[in-house]
């Protein structure tokens, strides 16, 4: 009877080569499940980069409904340089950082895209640290995730008298999307495309095909502006307005 039980058990056991099997056969599926669940995380990502940009309008549009349908859509020194919260340099809250200075942004993370990679473009990370500095002394740049349409070149420091875009000029225009100076823009969120958000607050999505032989050769945006991209960042702007 012993002998019978020992037997038994070791006709049930698993040799080697089953267990290679199946953890073989685990690996398999392990690899077909992951980028499927990869592409449900970006999707994901993507819905809530769309909801952050058409957040990011309605604060526009109370903006504009305080300052006589003016609101801060431009840009600073270069049309690359877009997505500015505060300037180290100047030491001065700037662009998208009007929104916040108004109080007009209630949660930060609406300015930042779910899907970016790097520092600079994130929110509160050591490279773009939240919130700005409200004395004006740190020395340090702080970026939206964003791009605004680089319409008007807007001062760091506004004088009286300042006029601004008007946004009801713009309502079948492209005003707000995913960073698309560079490809290196593109390709550290979304890769696939960006969303983008018009006048008249419709968003969409939209393929990179729109954009990449426009981006071309273009560097990431570092260091000094360069106004010589300012031809095909208008191209890109005026791409987008017809997706």
């Amino acid at each position: 009877m012993n002998y019978n039980n020992k037997h038994m058990r070791r006709n049930h056991a698993f040799t080697l080569i089953e267990l290679l099997v199946v953890i073989g056969i685990i690996g398999v599926l392990i690899s077909i499940l992951l980028p499927t669940v990869s592409r449900a995380r970006e999707a994901a990502r993507r819905t809530m980069c769309l909801s952050n940009l058409r957040q990011t309008h309605i604060a526009f549009v109370f903006y504009a409904m305080d300052y006589k349908d003016q609101v801060p859509l431009g840009y600073r020194r270069a049309k690359q340089f877009n997505s500015m919260v505060y300037s180290g340099t100047a030491r001065q809250i700037v662009l998208f950082g009007w929104l916040w200075k108004h109080n007009l942004v209630k949660d930060a993370r609406t300015l930042f895209c779910p899907s970016e990679i790097t520092e600079r473009f994130r929110y509160a990370t050591p490279a773009n640290p939240w919130p700005p500095d409200r004395t004006l002394t740190s020395t340090t740049n702080i970026f939206s995730g964003y791009g605004a349409r680089p319409n008007t070149e807007l001062p760091d420091n506004p004088v009286a008298g300042l006029v601004m875009p008007r946004l009801n000029d713009f309502k079948n225009q492209a005003i707000f999307a995913d960073l698309s100076n560079s490809l290196f823009r593109l390709n550290a969120r979304h890769v696939r495309g960006l969303n983008v958000l018009y006048g008249n607050g419709s968003a969409r999505w939209v393929d990179r095909s729109a954009l990449a032989t426009l981006l071309v050769g273009i560097p990431d945006a570092a260091g000094a502006p360069n106004t010589a991209f300012d031809p095909t960042m208008d191209a890109v702007w005026n791409a987008l307005d017809r997706q």
